[in-house]
This record gives structure tokens, sequence and C-alpha cells, in this order.
């Protein structure tokens, strides 16, 4: 059984990395009505994944005992997703390959985070947590159709939402 933690830069680093507004270089613009953040995320992709493509997932959220039984990862890109309506969400990756024993690990996103998984990191589809939520995806696309590859886990994975917060 899986207890969530709260999302941060530093519990993430391993998996890919946590944007927020104000942290990175941080600049007063256009007279002083706009804080520009630059952000330090990266956004890798290697030759085999050329074309960016932009997707909206509208999520039903979860709640109670939550049991995964796939995981997914990008062997070719990162994988970036922007909150644009949600109250938190749910960030479940492996720290190796899941077929292997290796542990995963869960963390609560709030609507100010910017969740980019680093190129090859196994995890699950985002889980809307406290209401429906609305996000945007972005990632490199390879023109051959490798950009997803899902397994089926040697067995189902238990996360406790009902010890976060929504």
């Amino acid at each position: 059984m899986i207890l969530p933690e709260r999302l941060t830069n530093e519990s993430f680093t391993e998996f890919g990395h946590v944007a927020r507004a104000g942290e990175g270089i941080v600049r007063s613009i256009r007279d002083g009505a706009v804080e520009l953040t630059r952000s330090a995320a990266a956004f890798a992709h290697d030759e085999q994944a050329p074309d960016l493509a932009l997707d909206f997932y509208d999520v039903r959220p979860a709640e109670g005992l939550l049991t995964i039984t796939q995981a997914e990862r990008h062997e070719h890109t990162s994988q970036m997703f922007v909150p644009m309506a949600v109250k938190n969400y749910l960030v479940v990756v492996w720290e190796g390959h899941p077929s292997a024993g290796a542990r995963a690990r869960a963390f609560v996103a709030g609507p100010e985070d910017v969740v980019i998984y680093s190129p090859g990191v196994w995890h699950h589809g985002i889980i809307a947590l406290g209401g429906r939520g609305l996000l945007a995806s972005a990632m490199w696309r390879t023109r051959g159709g490798t950009d997803v590859e899902f397994l089926q886990l040697p067995g189902p994975v238990s996360v406790d939402l009902g010890s976060v917060a929504s």
C-alpha cells in the first residue's frame, strides 16, 4: 500500500522536474505589471521524437483506495502536465522497471505544480483529486508510433487516497 507524499522538486528529482511560478529566475517585465519566471525545468527528447504534441486530459476524480494495474513510459521524450482547472492531482511513478520489483511512489500535486516526467520514467496516468480535473499535456512524438509503451503490472499496486486531504 502506498501513502502519497506532497510533491516537491526535491522529492521528484529522480523522475523529472516540478516547475512553479516564482521558482527559477524571476524578473519584472512590462513596467512591473508582470512577474516572469524562467524555469530551469528540462523538456528533453531525442531525435526519434521530433514533433511537439499538445493534448488535453479531462479527468474524473478518484477517492478511497486506488488500484493500479498498468504503467506507461515514453522512452524518447519528456511528458509535461500543466494544470488548467484542478484542485489537486496524483502523480504515481516507479523508481525503476515495475516488472523488476521497483518501488512505486505517489505524490500529491497542487494546481500550481507543473510536472515533467523525464524520458523513460515509468508512471501511471494522472489522477484528479477533490473534483474533476483538466490538464494540458505536451510531449514530443515519434513519427513511427513508438511514443508510448504500456505495461501490465505483475500485481496490482494500491494507493490510499483516504490519507490525502483533497
